[in-house]
């Protein structure tokens, strides 16, 4: 079953279907046997020699930003000093 956002948003499907996931874990527990070992450790091999087909660039945050972001901390700041404490 698709969930909804990839409904909404084929393409985000799209871009999923090649990432790598994540690091070699088959099974959360410790293999027993020698064979199963084995197993594991080739479909490890064929995930890494695997090339990452999506390159991830990091956008660089624009200078406005992170000056607002700086103003909203000095101004929470400020707020919290400027707080009265009520004794009931």
């Amino acid at each position: 079953m698709i969930s909804s956002h990839y409904r909404k948003h084929p393409t985000a499907m799209a871009l999923q279907l090649v990432l790598l996931f994540g690091p070699c874990k088959w099974a959360t527990s410790r293999p027993t046997t020698r064979c199963m070992r084995a197993v594991r450790a080739q479909r490890a091999l064929l995930i890494k020699a695997k090339a990452q087909i999506v390159q991830w660039v990091k956008e660089p945050i624009p200078e406005w930003y992170t000056a607002m972001r700086d103003r909203a901390k000095k101004l929470t700041v400020e707020l919290k000093a400027a707080q009265m404490e009520l004794a009931f």
